[in-house]
């Protein structure tokens, strides 16, 4: 097919005004950087675009444009300028620069940019106008429920990432079929006037290159066979009729790093830092991403965010506060007016070494210890990370995960509280009333809780010699052990309640930590476990072990540098009967029994406690 260079048409003032140079205003002033702003503002329209009941599909591609590809840039996309000097002068620079960086993201399976491509010629019972929502107009409302942000704020990002401020949309709407694929051009730059007719007219600043109307000179995209040519000669994905969705290429887009390569390791630390709920394994199929980045030619490797610290620490509360049920579950509320505003999970485990995706440490979005809250509406999209205190024991961390309640009049205001960038949850934002009153308890509450992490809770008990810096380790003991692993058969804060009658085995609960003592110049740490006996009172042997909780081992390993932990004793406190070693003999005895541990110097212990029965299990 042969092509035909696409023509520009630049946007006037109407009668009645513009928003003019203020367009690249509306984002605010994002806490993040260019490229994670783009990211996180792309990839939330992605997700108020998917399909219902399916996640969509995601590419990020970083690549050099081939010299024929340019060419049809040069000849056939960007052949006219704008006159306004400072947007033809941008765009002249990138259509003659030796070397064209250009940043896609793409999504599939998803409904496109269909609907008219005009705001002011809507037919009568059209609801779908994602085309001009998102080409056309400004900040429309989003209208896609618990979505993830304002629709069309997101694309000021885009024009933020280009060298030239210039963008390339190519899509194909959900159901439209190959006729209708859709291609355009667009640029924002500066207002601008000149003389006509003995008027000053004026225009906007934003242009477009498509195929003008005769009629009144406005440019709608090229359709058809003729847009999916032109995509496939710059090199955009091929779409078959079936693979909905929409491409984007940014123009100019500028790394930080002239390795492209470290530019795609920080693609994919962004979309962990903010998607990982979406790209868990076992996201709810409405949800999840199935992501993919490229530089060049090469798909490079994204972990799923389960086997990748902390995000693994992470996953597991987010685990919990979907089932609102785990070892630290915990209903945040308001009780004037009475009202759930959602679920806070947390957990605690060793630090497991990091992968840096990002070699500059001033730029690493992963802490090297979690001590952070993820802030997220239903859509499951994090919103920002509440920071608070961290482990004293710097081979331990903690991670939490807030889940705003589904209830319309709560989450819209959390949703109404984000600024246009969607990284904040803002009260002030919010007129007085309820809602600004449950975002700022909500607030209110997880900042509590984050502060409360890693504090010392054991104060110096009286009479004892050892003084506070014992105390001390006690406090933090305490803190870093409580459902460190959160696999533990311990009690467990949840949300609902607990069933009756005895278990079908004798069993034992998972030893929580008490105090710590000090004895012939040893540290003893004093954990507490529960013994239940079934019906037969089959239970006859008590037996607890211990081990070391250092940086790299797994719970019940330690390194042989580390000096190995003793379980010293185990006490019967209902009977006040006690054992030397790790073994009690139960002969059907259950209550509450103390295990005392000698705890090397430098160390965190934990311990586990089983019940043998008659059949030695």
């Amino acid at each position: 097919m042969t092509l035909s260079p696409l023509e520009l048409h630049s946007e006037p003032y109407g009668s009645t005004g513009n928003i003019g140079d203020n367009f690249r205003r509306l984002l605010g002033a994002p806490t993040l950087d260019p490229l994670q702003t783009v990211i996180r503002e792309a990839v939330q329209n992605i997700a108020d675009a998917a399909r219902p009941g399916t996640g969509p599909g995601i590419l990020i591609r970083l690549r050099t444009l081939a010299d024929a590809q340019r060419e049809i840039l040069r000849r056939f996309i960007l052949a006219e300028v704008p006159e306004e000097p400072g947007s033809s002068a941008v765009i002249s620079a990138f259509r003659e620069a030796e070397r064209a960086v250009v940043l896609e993201i793409c999504d599939f399976g998803t409904v496109g940019l269909g609907g008219p491509t005009r705001s002011d010629r809507i037919p009568v019972g059209t609801e779908q106008t994602n085309f001009i929502d998102f080409l056309r107009n400004i900040g429309t409302a989003r209208d896609t429920e618990q979505g993830g942000g304002t629709y069309g704020f997101g694309k000021v990002a885009l024009y933020r990432a280009s060298a030239c401020s210039t963008i390339i949309v190519d899509t194909l709407p959900d159901g439209a079929g190959t006729d209708g694929r859709r291609l355009m051009a667009c640029h924002v730059g500066r207002s601008f006037e000149r003389p006509e007719n003995g008027m000053r007219r004026r225009f906007t600043g934003r242009h477009w290159w498509g195929v003008r109307d005769p009629e009144d000179g406005v440019a709608d995209p090229v359709t058809g066979a003729a847009a999916a040519t032109m995509a496939s000669h710059l090199g955009l994905p091929e779409r078959d009729p079936g693979m909905s969705g929409t491409s984007i290429m940014i123009l100019g887009f500028q790394p930080d790093d002239d390795d492209l390569m470290a530019t795609g390791n920080r693609i994919i630390e962004t979309l962990l830092w903010n998607f990982w709920p979406r790209m868990m394994r076992d996201a709810p199929a409405k949800h999840r991403f199935t992501c993919r980045v490229m530089v060049e030619d090469k798909e490079l490797p994204l972990p799923a965010p389960e086997d990748l610290a902390p995000f693994d620490l992470l996953c597991k509360a987010m685990s919990a506060a979907r089932a609102r049920a785990g070892n630290d579950v915990r209903r945040i509320e308001s009780q004037r007016p009475q009202k759930f505003l959602g679920t806070l999970a947390i957990e605690k485990g060793l630090r497991r070494p990091r992968r840096h995706l990002t070699a500059d440490e001033d730029i690493r979005l992963i802490p090297e210890q979690m001590h952070h809250i993820a802030l997220m509406r239903p859509v499951e999209l994090v919103v920002k990370y509440l920071e608070g205190n961290p482990l004293p024991d710097a081979r331990l961390e903690w991670a939490g995960v807030f889940i705003a309640s589904e209830e319309e009049e709560v989450e819209q205001a959390f949703a109404d509280s984000e600024p246009p960038a969607h990284d904040d949850w803002v009260p002030d934002n919010l007129p007085r009333g309820n809602e600004k009153r449950y975002v700022n308890i909500a607030l209110k509450r997880l900042r509590e809780v984050a502060a409360e992490m890693g504090m010392e809770p054991v104060s110096p008990r009286s009479g004892d010699t050892s003084g506070p810096s014992l105390a001390r380790l006690a406090g933090r003991l305490g803190a870093v052990l409580e459902n460190v692993g959160g696999d533990g058969a311990g009690r467990r804060r949840g949300s609902g309640g607990s069933g009756g009658g005895r278990p079908s085995r004798a069993r034992a609960s998972r030893p929580v930590f008490q105090r710590l003592e000090a004895g012939n110049g040893d540290r003893i740490a004093v954990f507490l476990t529960e013994v239940t006996q079934d019906t037969r009172r089959s239970g006859l042997r008590l037996v607890a072990s211990a081990s070391v909780a250092v940086e790299g081992a797994t719970l019940g390993s330690a390194d042989d540098t580390v000096g190995r932990p003793d379980v010293l004793s185990v006490r019967w406190l209902d009977g006040e009967a006690e054992t030397a070693g790790n073994t009690f003999d139960l002969a059907g005895r259950e209550g509450r029994f103390e295990i005392r541990i000698r705890v090397p110097d430098d160390c965190a212990v934990t311990t586990d406690a089983d019940v043998l029965s008659e059949a030695g299990t």
